[in-house]
């Protein structure tokens, strides 16, 4: 049914709000994961996507005591290694160190992953299908009474539209469009990790958004690139923002403190 333009944003009051976010160069660039929108986050493999995804999923909070509740697909990296990982920044210990408390068996270590990571679900799929997408947010919803507030899918080469396998750009954009869907009905935050073509590989210049394998960038709002600035430093650049400044050849944006040992950001 036809609505007026007031009586549609009344009826989802806070559609768009940006989520809390642990990175404030970036929100002071007013690259914002709104709610109800997709964003993409692309860089090569080993630059820093994951580190950057689940820094922002585990530590963005309303206030001390209410974190960001999310739902993090994890088709790209098996348990141990996205566990270990988060498990670093937490304790602030190097990732080795970390692997060796928990097969010791350390209960306080395990409790304080626990408790801090408590907000998060994970889905670990290798090949999830867009209708399993959808059935582990529902089922997120039945067992905590609301959508997850963000939701990462780590990432779009390993989702399959149709059970076929998405190869093509056609299957990317397929998978893109119900990702948007999936955003809208649940006014969620969808963050698509995704790779970059061969010239970026390397990962060490910053990444224009025709660097993104299949040009996936027409359904999201935002597309953010990373790659390695220097020793210690992620480049993040803005290469498209539909709410705020940005440059598509990437030469705008920040960079943030990057401790890979520990797979913690700051910035």
């Amino acid at each position: 049914m036809s609505q007026s333009l007031v009586l549609a944003m009344k009826s989802v009051p806070d559609a768009g709000e940006p989520l809390p976010t642990p990175f404030e160069g970036l929100s002071k660039l007013g690259a914002h994961h709104r709610k109800g929108q997709v964003s993409i986050v692309a860089a090569a493999s080993g630059s820093g996507k994951t580190a950057y995804a689940t820094h922002v999923a585990v530590y963005s909070e309303h206030d001390p005591l209410t974190p960001v509740r999310g739902l993090y697909v994890s088709s790209d990296s098996d348990q141990v290694t996205v566990g270990v990982r988060i498990a670093a920044g937490i304790l602030e210990k190097d990732c080795d160190e970390v692997e060796e408390l928990l097969r010791s068996g350390n209960q306080e270590v395990w409790r304080l992953i626990e408790e801090r990571t408590a907000h998060l679900h994970f889905y670990w799929e290798p090949e999830p299908s867009i209708f399993d997408i959808f059935e582990e947010v529902s089922a997120y919803a039945y067992i905590h009474g609301a959508y997850p507030e963000l939701i990462v899918v780590d990432n779009l080469i390993n989702v399959e539209p149709d059970g076929s396998g998405a190869a093509t750009h056609e299957q990317r954009d397929m998978v893109m469009r119900e990702l948007q869907k999936l955003a809208k009905e649940t006014n969620a935050h969808v963050m698509v990790l995704h790779h970059v073509v061969g010239e970026y590989e390397n990962g060490d210049k910053p990444i224009p958004k025709s660097g993104l394998i299949d040009k996936v960038a027409k359904r999201p709002r935002l597309v953010l690139t990373i790659f390695k600035a220097a020793a210690g430093l992620m480049g993040v650049r803005v290469v498209k923002n539909s709410s705020g400044q940005m440059d598509s050849a990437g030469g705008f944006g920040c960079d943030l403190s990057w401790y890979p040992e520990r797979s913690y950001i700051s910035g």
